[in-house]
């Protein structure tokens, strides 16, 4: 864990990146993009290629995978995700986090660039329903992340007015950092799939953990 001043007091309200900073889905979304690349006769990844994409804004990411094929790619895809999303977990200790924030009063939301309705469905999979305020997924907002509209949109959803509560956004990509950035909020950095020294030099976040499981023990320690 690291952090830097004063601002990483307990907040009023986190709002958290869903893919890899709550949900273990880096290994199904690259399987995901594997069978439809496959099906569209591209060649699959390989190794950890996927990293290169993962949390991307999602019209960047079809563009750049699946070049003039990527309205056909989003169809498959979905569909994809439709029949496994019983396959996606949540990351460790990330469960109890939540509810551990929930039974304290810490409002909490989502914003992702997932699609919204995918989100839906893993809340409830995962049986989170009703904890969080709002989900802002991929579309929802007049520009998806790095842009700090979802993030605002959210803040607007959930009733938070920034002059008034301390708001963190927690998020593990370079794309969360930027996101935090440009809505002028506090980032909390989970390490993930990015080089982890540049990220927290360059963007400076009050604080950096390697899981909800830190996360949550710095939380309940204050």
């Amino acid at each position: 864990m690291a952090f830097n001043s004063e601002k990483s007091k307990i907040p009023d309200a986190i709002f958290f990146d869903w893919d890899g900073t709550l949900v273990d889905s880096y290994g199904f979304l690259n399987d995901a993009h594997c069978h439809v690349l496959c099906a569209l006769g591209f060649e699959p990844f390989k190794g950890d290629e996927f990293k290169n994409h993962f949390g991307k804004p999602r019209e960047m990411l079809y563009r750049q995978i699946y070049k003039d094929k990527f309205e056909q790619a989003k169809e498959l895809f979905e569909l994809y995700v439709i029949e496994n999303s019983s396959k996606i977990s949540f990351l460790d200790g990330a469960d109890i986090l939540v509810k551990t924030l929930f039974d304290r009063g810490i409002k909490m939301g989502i914003v992702s660039n997932k699609k919204s309705s995918f989100i839906d469905r893993e809340i409830t999979n995962f049986g989170w329903t009703g904890y969080f305020q709002c989900i802002i997924g991929a579309g929802d907002a007049h520009e998806d992340k790095p842009s700090s509209a979802p993030l605002s949109l959210a803040m607007q959803k959930s009733g938070i007015d920034r002059k008034q509560h301390h708001v963190w956004y927690v998020g593990d990509t370079e794309t969360d950092l930027k996101c935090a950035r440009a809505a002028n909020c506090p980032a909390v950095f989970i390490n993930g799939h990015e080089d982890t020294n540049r990220l927290i030099r360059e963007y400076n976040p009050v604080l950096s953990f390697d899981g909800c499981r830190d996360l949550l023990e710095f939380l309940v320690a204050k």
